[in-house]
């Protein structure tokens, strides 16, 4: 059975945070068994649900639904971002920085850990 683009992209989310099921569905409200079925497919989280969510990723709800999420989008890497860092101060450069290396490293766990379920 294919899963849906919004069951990866949910799993791609909590993997990014590194999260267990149980702590990501805590964010939102659900228990872990509906965050379960969610991420395998079986059923899918209410509207309001998804909102959340989008809104916490700071991502289109169309992008949880109709894309296969990459791990930039995930990160947040976007132009716009870069455009307003040139009028930040050094602190808030240094905030940004920071918040971009972070960024990275949960992108490189997640790629380690599906490489190494691929293996």
């Amino acid at each position: 059975m294919k899963k849906s683009n919004l069951s990866r992209n949910l799993r791609k989310l909590r993997t990014f945070k590194n999260m267990n099921q149980t702590e990501f569905a805590e964010l939102f409200e659900l228990n872990r068994p509906a965050l379960a079925s969610y991420e395998e497919g079986r059923s899918e989280p209410r509207l309001q649900t998804l909102h959340k969510m989008a809104k916490y990723f700071k991502l289109s709800m169309d992008d949880l639904f109709s894309r296969d999420l990459t791990v930039n989008q995930i990160a947040g890497f976007e132009s716009t971002e870069n455009k307003k860092s040139k009028s930040l101060n050094t602190d808030e450069k240094l905030e940004l920085m920071e918040k971009r290396l972070a960024n990275i490293e949960a992108a490189l766990r997640l790629l380690v850990k599906n490489k190494s379920q691929m293996l």
